[in-house]
């Protein structure tokens, strides 16, 4: 799957900035993962937020979107990706319950941030991930059992 890039690239502070999101080997290895499913929202605010956007001509406008949205895309071998992304401009403490997540079976679950490259404690049901305005919480999840069996890139 190709990993597209809306930014110029020519603009040095703009690619070091994105520059350890998109060499993030956990990341891509999400992006490769194929389980029979390429990945899709799964839980949205009722709230919108309106963001600017430039089409190619650079015409502005303005597009809706939910305030904050919870993507999902099932990995090889049981576990689940799952993206909390974070539309606002103000921070947001976004609840996700494990039961809500399509294909994830676990209880306790075992949690990986991919973005920090670091796992983070086990989690039965509903916890809480403080999200700041336009960013996201990038999880890795699975049964906790099978968690001393996940060493990513070790």
């Amino acid at each position: 799957a190709p990993l597209t890039l809306s930014h110029d690239v020519n603009d040095d502070r703009v690619a070091d900035a994105v520059w350890p999101y998109i060499s993030n080997r956990e990341a891509i290895a999400v992006n490769q993962d194929w389980a029979g499913h390429s990945g899709s929202p799964f839980k949205a605010s009722e709230d919108e937020v309106h963001l600017g956007t430039q089409d190619w001509s650079g015409k502005w406008s303005d597009i809706a979107v939910p305030a904050w949205q919870y993507f999902f895309k099932p990995l090889a071998g049981g576990d689940v990706a799952v993206l909390l992304m974070n539309h606002s401009p103000d921070e947001k403490e976004l609840v996700l319950d494990t039961d809500d997540v399509p294909g994830l079976e676990c209880h306790p679950c075992w949690r990986h941030d991919i973005w920090s490259r670091n796992d983070l404690p086990e989690v039965e049901g509903e916890f809480t991930m403080k999200v700041a305005s336009h960013d996201t919480v990038f999880l890795r999840l699975s049964p906790a059992s099978l968690a001393e069996s996940r060493s990513l890139f070790a």
